[in-house]
C-alpha cells in the first residue's frame, strides 16, 4: 500500500503575495487575477484582502496541480489535486492537507477511498491493490491499523486485527479450501492459537508459522534459534536467541508503540538497528546495549562540483541560501518552519535585509529542500560571490547532532552533514560568511542593488568596514532542541531573529544591526520565554561589528 507520503506537496502557506513577484493581470488583492510566485508556480483565482480565498487554480513549479477551493491561503473544502505523477486526489481539504473524504488514484491502477487526516489515510476506507487484493477496514497514520479484512485476489481472506499494514493480534483466515485458522498473529507471523486447530497451507502471500515453529521463550528454554520472548513491561521480541536469551537479529515491539528492527543483546539495541518512534521519527544508528554510537553508513549522494564563474563588482552583494522543511516523511511534521522560511526570504527581499535580487536568492521549501537540491543551491549561489562579498545560509527544520535533516532524510540517509556546509564556507570566497540555524541540535555546527535610500547605502557600507569572518548563529546548543510555539505560530529562534533582524536588537540605535547585537537581543529572549530549556549560541570567527541588517 501507498504511504501519501511519498506525495506530499508545499503547503501553500510557502506562496505568499507579500513574499514578492507579481500579479500578471486582474485583482490580486480583492477580486480575480493572476499571480506568479518566486518558485515558478502560477495561481488563477479569486483573492479576498491580499489572500488567495474562493475558488482557483494553483500551477506549481514542479508540475502539480491544484482545482478547487481556497480559504486565505489554504487548500480548504472540496478541491482536486494532480501531481505530476500522474496521480490524482479528488476529495476534501483542510489547511491544505487531505482532511475528511477523499479518493486517491494511483498511476499503477491502485486506489484509496475514504476518510484522511493530514495528508495520510486515517478513519474508515477501501484500498483496492493492483494485483487484485482488497483491504476494508480502519486505517491509521496511513496505514493498516485497527480492524479490518482483506479480501485476497485467489479468494482467501483475513478478518481481524491489524498493526503498521500486518495481521496482528487475534483475526481469522479463511482458505479457498473452506477451512479457517484462527488465532493470533505478530507481526504478520501466525504464532499460534487456542482450539488447536494446524494448518499446513500458505496464507496468501504471508508466511505462516505454526506454534512449534515460533516459539513461545516465556514458557520454554529455547536454545538457539527464532522464538518470541515478552517482557514484564509488555515489550515483546521476534527474532533470534542464542543459549536461550534474546540476542542476534530480529524486532522488537516496545509496550509504547515504538519499534526497533535490527542487532540486539543483552535485552536492548546492540550493532546497527534502525529505531520507529511512534513520533513518526526514523532513526538509524550503530548501538552499544541500548546507546547510539554512531551513524549508519549512510548512502548520501555525492553532489557533482560545478563550475561557477565569480560575479566580481567592486560593489558589496549578498548571495543567500534559504531552507525551510517542515512535511518530512521520517520524522515528526513541524508546523512552522515553512514559514518562517518564507519570512526570512521577504526579509531579504525587503530594503532592511539588504534588497536582494532574484539572482542572489535561493529559497527551498519542504518537497524542494532535498539534499541534493540544498548542496546544489549553496554551490550555484554562493561561489558567486568575490572578495568583498556576504554569504548566507538560514535552515529551518529538524537537526540531530552533526546534522541538519532535508525532507528526504530516511532515518539515516540524505543528512546535510555540518562539515558539508563548513567546506562550502571555506570554499567561497565572500568575505562575510553568516549561518542562521533554527534545528535541533544546531550548536553541533561549531565546526546589484537599488538605492532605496541612504540607510541602505550605509548598510552595505559597514559591511565594507567590518573585517569579516564566519558567524554562525544557532538556535540551541548541541544537546537541546529546538522549539516551536503556537501562541507564536513560528519556531521561538526564528520569532525573536526576525524580531531582531527588524531593529529590535539595534542596541546603539545606529540603525545597523551587527552579529554581536543580534545574538545578545535573541540570546536573552529566547532563553527567558523558554525557561532556559533553549540557549541560542554564536561561534566562528567574526568581527562583532559584522552588519546584519539595517534599519528605515
Amino acid at each position: 500500500m501507498k504511504l501519501l507520503w511519498s506525495l506530499v506537496v508545499v503547503a501553500l502557506t510557502a506562496f505568499l503575495p507579500a513574499a514578492q513577484s507579481q500579479c500578471l493581470n486582474g485583482d490580486c488583492f480583492n477580486g480575480q487575477g493572476s499571480f506568479l510566485y518566486p518558485s515558478g508556480a502560477r495561481y488563477v483565482g479569486q483573492f479576498r484582502n491580499g489572500k488567495i480565498h474562493g475558488e482557483g487554480i494553483l500551477y506549481f513549479s514542479n508540475g502539480n496541480k491544484y482545482v478547487g477551493q481556497w480559504s486565505n491561503h489554504y487548500r480548504d473544502g472540496k478541491g482536486k489535486m494532480v501531481f505530476n505523477t500522474g496521480d490524482i486526489y479528488q476529495g476534501n481539504f483542510k489547511r491544505s492537507k487531505f482532511h475528511g473524504y477523499g479518493e486517491m488514484t494511483f498511476t499503477d491502477g491502485e486506489r484509496y477511498e475514504g476518510q484522511w487526516r493530514n495528508d495520510l489515510q486515517n478513519g474508515q476506507g477501501v484500498y483496492y491493490y493492483k494485483d487484485g487484493d482488497r483491504y476494508e477496514g480502519n486505517f491509521s497514520s496511513g496505514k493498516l491499523n485497527g480492524k479490518g479484512t482483506m479480501f485476497y485476489a485467489n479468494g482467501a481472506r483475513y478478518a481481524g486485527n491489524w498493526k503498521d499494514n500486518y495481521k496482528d493480534g487475534q483475526g481469522a483466515f479463511y482458505k479457498t479450501n473452506g477451512s479457517k485458522v484462527s488465532g493470533f498473529w505478530l507481526a504478520g507471523k501466525y504464532v499460534g492459537n487456542s482450539s488447536k486447530e494446524e494448518s499446513t497451507s500458505e496464507t496468501a502471500g504471508t508466511e505462516v508459522v505454526l506454534a512449534d515453529g515460533l516459539r513461545d521463550c516465556n514458557q520454554m528454554h529455547c536454545g538457539n534459534g527464532m522464538g518470541t520472548y515478552t517482557y514484564s513491561d509488555g515489550s515483546r521480541w521476534v527474532g533470534e536467541f542464542i543459549d536461550g536469551m534474546p540476542e542476534g537479529q530480529g524486532t522488537c515491539y516496545y509496550a509504547n508503540g515504538d519499534r526497533y528492527v535490527g542487532g540486539w543483546r543483552a535485552h536492548a539495541p546492540h550493532n546497527e538497528g534502525v529505531m520507529h518512534y511512534t513520533s513518526g521519527r526514523v532513526f538509524g544508528a550503530i548501538w552499544d546495549h541500548g546507546q547510539p554510537v554512531g551513524d549508519l553508513k549512510s548512502k548520501d549522494e555525492q553532489v557533482p562540483t560545478e563550475e561557477v564563474a565569480v560575479y566580481r563588482s567592486n560593489e558589496v552583494k549578498i548571495w543567500a541560501v534559504v531552507v525551510g522543511v517542515a512535511r518530512y516523511a521520517h520524522m515528526p511534521v513541524l508546523k512552522y518552519t515553512d514559514d518562517d522560511a518564507y519570512h526570512i526570504y521577504a526579509f531579504l527581499k525587503s530594503p532592511e535585509g539588504g534588497a536582494l535580487q532574484d539572482e542572489q536568492l535561493r529559497v527551498l521549501v519542504d518537497e524542494d529542500a532535498t539534499r541534493t537540491n540544498i548542496m546544489r543551491a549553496m554551490q550555484q549561489v554562493f561561489m558567486k560571490a568575490d572578495e568583498n562579498d556576504v554569504v548566507l545560509l538560514y535552515f529551518s527544520g529538524h537537526g540531530l547532532p552533526g546534522s541538519f535533516l532535508p525532507v528526504d532524510f530516511d532515518g539515516f540517509n540524505n543528512k546535510l552533514h555540518h562539515e558539508d556546509i563548513q567546506e562550502l564556507f571555506r570554499e567561497t570566497k565572500a568575505k562575510h560568511k553568516i549561518c542562521l540555524a533554527d534545528a535541533c541540535h544546531s550548536g553541533t555546527l561549531t565546526a546589484m542593488r537599488s538605492p532605496f535610500d541612504n540607510t541602505l547605502r550605509k548598510y552595505y557600507e559597514a559591511f565594507e568596514r567590518s573585517s569579516g569572518g564566519t558567524a554562525l548563529l544557532l538556535s540551541s546548543k548541541g544537546d537541546e532542541f529546538s522549539l516551536e510555539d503556537q501562541g507564536l505560530r513560528q519556531g521561538i529562534f526564528s520569532h525573536f531573529l526576525i524580531r531582531g533582524l527588524k531593529g529590535e536588537a539595534d542596541k546603539d540605535l545606529d540603525k545597523i544591526v551587527t552579529i554581536k547585537e543580534l545574538f545578545d537581543f535573541v540570546h536573552t529572549k529566547v532563553t527567558s520565554y523558554t525557561a532556559n530549556a533553549q540557549t541560542p549560541s554564536l561561534t566562528g570567527q567574526y568581527d562583532d561589528n559584522m552588519p546584519v541588517s539595517n534599519i528605515r
